[in-house]
C-alpha cells in the first residue's frame, strides 16, 4: 500500500509539472497589448502618440475623451493581418530530439468603431475589436513540444463608451470593454512507459469587463495631450484537460483530477500621448507608456479541490516611448510615419519557449487618400523587430536550449473612415 501511495504521489508531481508547462505556454500567448490591432490607423505611427491623436473613430478605444472632437457622426472600418516570423534553432545544450520548429504564420484581424454626437458636449461611441493575444503553431514534433505545440489566447471586446466636454480645454471619457476571453493550448506529454508522445489540450472561454478611461487636454488649438488608462482585468479559465495516448502512470492520476483552473490577468496600462500641428502641412506626435506585466506573470493555478497555487513566470513591467510625424501633401493625400520602443517582457533564463518577447522596436508608415468630403481610405504597415532571442530551460524529459533567430512581426492594415 505504501509503495502504491508513493507511486501515485510521484505520478501527480509529474502531471503537475506538465500542467505548469501548459500554463507557461498558454500565458505567454497574450504577450502584449497590440497597438496595431486595437486601432489599425495607429499602424502608420507604430503606436506612437495614440492617446493624443484622436483623428478618427478609433479614438473610442485609444482615448475615449477624444470623441468630443467630433461634432458629426464618424465611423471606422478596418481589416488587416499580422505575419509572425520566429524560427527556432536548437544548440548543443538541447537534449530533446525533434525538428527545429517555427512559430511563423499569419493571423488576421479587424475592427469597427462608431461615434454619435448627442450634443456639443456629450458623445456616445462603440468599438469592436481585439488588442490582446496571438495564435501560433509550432508543429507536433519540434523540440519544444513538451512545452507547447499550439497556443491561442484572445480577448475580443465590445466597448460602449461616452465622453463629455467639460470646457474648451478639458474632455473626459469612459468605456466598458465587454470581454470574451478565449484560451486554447496544446502540448505533448513524454511517456516513460510507452512509445510515442501523449497529448494534452486545454480550452475554455470566460467573460470579463475592462474599464477604459481617458482625459484630453487642449492647451492650444494646435496641441492635444491625451491620457488613457486601462484597468486590470482577470480571466478565469476552467477545463478538464483533454489528455490522450498516455501510459498507465499518468492516466491513473489524471482520471482522479476533476479539472484545472487558470486565473490570468489582463494588466493595467497607462498611455500618455501628445499631438501638435506645426503648420497646415506638418504635425508631430509622441507617447510614453507603462504596462504592469509583472502582475500578468503571477497566475493562480488550482487542480481539482487542491488549494490555489500562484506560479511566477518572472515577467517584467513594460515601458514604451514613441515619436511620429504626419505630412499633409495636398487636400487629398496625407502621409504618416512613426517609431516606438517597448522594453522586454522577459529576459534570459526566464524566457518561455513561446515567442520570447524581448525588446521591441517598431517602425511604421502609411498613406491616406480623401476620396470625397466624407470618406477617406488608407493603408499602413509596420515592422516590430526583436532580433535573436536565446532560451534555456527544462522541458519534459530534458533541456530545451537554443535561439529564436531574427524574430519579427509585420502588421498590414487597410481601412475606411467616414466623418
Amino acid at each position: 500500500m505504501k509503495s502504491c501511495h508513493l507511486f501515485s504521489k510521484h505520478s501527480l508531481a509529474a502531471l503537475l509539472a506538465t500542467l505548469l508547462a501548459l500554463l507557461a505556454s498558454s500565458s505567454y500567448a497574450g504577450a502584449l497589448y497590440v497597438y496595431e490591432t486595437a486601432n489599425p490607423t495607429d499602424t502608420a505611427f507604430a503606436g506612437a502618440g495614440l492617446a493624443g491623436r484622436a483623428q478618427d473613430a478609433g479614438t473610442v478605444f485609444t482615448n475615449p475623451a477624444g470623441m468630443t472632437r467630433f461634432n458629426k457622426p464618424a465611423m471606422l472600418v478596418s481589416g488587416g493581418a499580422t505575419f509572425v516570423r520566429a524560427p527556432f534553432n536548437p544548440d548543443s545544450g538541447n537534449t530533446i530530439p525533434g525538428t527545429d520548429g517555427s512559430a511563423s504564420g499569419w493571423v488576421p484581424y479587424g475592427t469597427f468603431a462608431y461615434i454619435y454626437p448627442v450634443s456639443d458636449k456629450l458623445k456616445l461611441g462603440v468599438n469592436v475589436g481585439n488588442n490582446f493575444g496571438l495564435s501560433l503553431d509550432w508543429g507536433t514534433n519540434w523540440v519544444g513540444r513538451y512545452t507547447v505545440t499550439q497556443a491561442a489566447i484572445f480577448a475580443p471586446q465590445v466597448q460602449p463608451t461616452l465622453a463629455y466636454k467639460v470646457n474648451d480645454w478639458l474632455s473626459v471619457g469612459a468605456g466598458a470593454g465587454l470581454t470574451l476571453g478565449y484560451l486554447n493550448s496544446k502540448l505533448r506529454i513524454h511517456n516513460p512507459d510507452l512509445p510515442g508522445d501523449g497529448k494534452m489540450e486545454l480550452e475554455d472561454t470566460d467573460f470579463a469587463v475592462q474599464g477604459n478611461f481617458g482625459i484630453m487636454l487642449n492647451p492650444s488649438p494646435d496641441t492635444r495631450i491625451g491620457l488613457r488608462y486601462l484597468t486590470e482585468t482577470e480571466l478565469d479559465f476552467k477545463d478538464d484537460p483533454h489528455i490522450t495516448r498516455v501510459g498507465p502512470v499518468i492516466k491513473a492520476v489524471t482520471d482522479l483530477i476533476p479539472g484545472l483552473e487558470l486565473d490570468m490577468k489582463m494588466p493595467q496600462s497607462v498611455m500618455l500621448g501628445v499631438f501638435h500641428d506645426i503648420n497646415d502641412e506638418w504635425a508631430v506626435l509622441g507617447s510614453l507608456g507603462w504596462e504592469e506585466w509583472s502582475r500578468f506573470g503571477h497566475v493562480e493555478v488550482s487542480v481539482g479541490s487542491s488549494p490555489d497555487v500562484t506560479t511566477d513566470l518572472k515577467y517584467e513591467n513594460v515601458y514604451h516611448v514613441g515619436i511620429g510625424a504626419q505630412y499633409q501633401y495636398d487636400s487629398k493625400w496625407r502621409y504618416s510615419a512613426g517609431y516606438s520602443y517597448d522594453s522586454a517582457l522577459s529576459k534570459g533564463k526566464h524566457r518561455s519557449a513561446m515567442i520570447p518577447m524581448g525588446e521591441m522596436s517598431r517602425l511604421g508608415g502609411g498613406v491616406e487618400y480623401k476620396k470625397r468630403s466624407d470618406l477617406t481610405v488608407g493603408a499602413a504597415m509596420d515592422i516590430m523587430w526583436e532580433g535573436d532571442l536565446s532560451l534555456n530551460g527544462s522541458s519534459g524529459p530534458g533541456t530545451l536550449s537554443g535561439e529564436y533567430e531574427n524574430v519579427f512581426l509585420a502588421f498590414f492594415a487597410v481601412y475606411a473612415k467616414w466623418q
